[in-house]
């Protein structure tokens, strides 16, 4: 069943990443800024069909005026096999980088963590099959299109999902408010699985069991903890500038 992407960048980045699996574009009347005409260009340049209609339908279609003029019709993201995925990043050149996500339902947060993946180098992100938010146009929305640059590796299981992955010697590594070590002071510079545990409630016990290094953010002042997609992003670039920045500064 085919989806409706909203917004400016999810649907440019639909247009540039899979063009055969847009059906069509539908563009609000009267509105022809810079981004929109690329969006036409492209759409033009693969044969997409084009339709124009008035902005208030274009709300109607998706129950939200936040739209920016722009949608399209595409089928449903792609998924990527976990193990499929591990083995193409094994022939590439450098370290294993791998976002887990532990049943987070909100899919702002989702699509934030997807965006900041993308922007870090995670080469994957696995998720689970049930309890968790789906892949929708919201998702794709708040990840500014980023979704459609990164595997997505769907899982039945989270917990064998990373005990497959340890046995591949990937170190898996969870977020806890809790833990003694903090990521300043850990090494990620390492085959690295991330687990961001789910809004609230964090990781679940049988999860936190199969990782093999917790690891916390140092706060200041009376909140005691992040909200998953700010959690999640400050780890993500933490370890980034270890295994890239810290790293050729050393080198060099």
């Amino acid at each position: 069943m085919a989806l409706t992407l909203y917004g400016i960048h999810p649907v440019l980045a639909a247009l540039r990443a899979r063009p055969r699996a847009v059906h069509r574009v539908i563009l609000a009347r009267h509105h022809e800024d810079r981004a929109v005409c690329g969006i036409v260009a492209l759409a033009q340049q693969h044969g997409v069909r084009i339709e124009r209609e008035e902005s208030r339908s274009l709300s109607r279609r998706i129950g939200s005026a936040q739209h920016q003029g722009v949608l399209a019709d595409v089928e449903p993201f792609p998924l990527a096999d976990l193990e499929e995925t591990l083995q193409a990043c094994r022939q590439r050149s450098g370290k294993i980088f791998f976002l887990v996500l532990d049943e987070l339902q909100d899919p702002h947060n989702v699509g934030a963590l997807i965006r900041s993946a993308v922007c870090c180098g995670v080469q994957a992100v696995v998720f689970p099959k049930d309890r968790a938010a789906p892949l929708s146009p919201a998702v794709a929305k708040a990840s500014a299109g980023a979704i459609e640059q990164v595997p997505l590796c769907r899982v039945v299981n989270i917990a064998a999902s990373l005990d497959a992955l340890r046995r591949r010697n990937v170190w898996v590594v969870g977020t806890a408010p809790r833990a003694e070590k903090n990521i300043y002071s850990f090494d990620f510079d390492l085959d690295l699985a991330l687990v961001i545990g789910a809004e609230g409630r964090g990781m679940r016990a049988l999860v936190e069991k199969k990782c093999d290094f917790l690891v916390s953010i140092p706060l200041r002042g009376e909140c005691e903890s992040l909200n998953a997609a700010a959690a999640g992003a400050v780890v993500m670039f933490e370890a980034m500038r270890q295994r890239h920045y810290e790293k050729v500064s050393r080198e060099t």
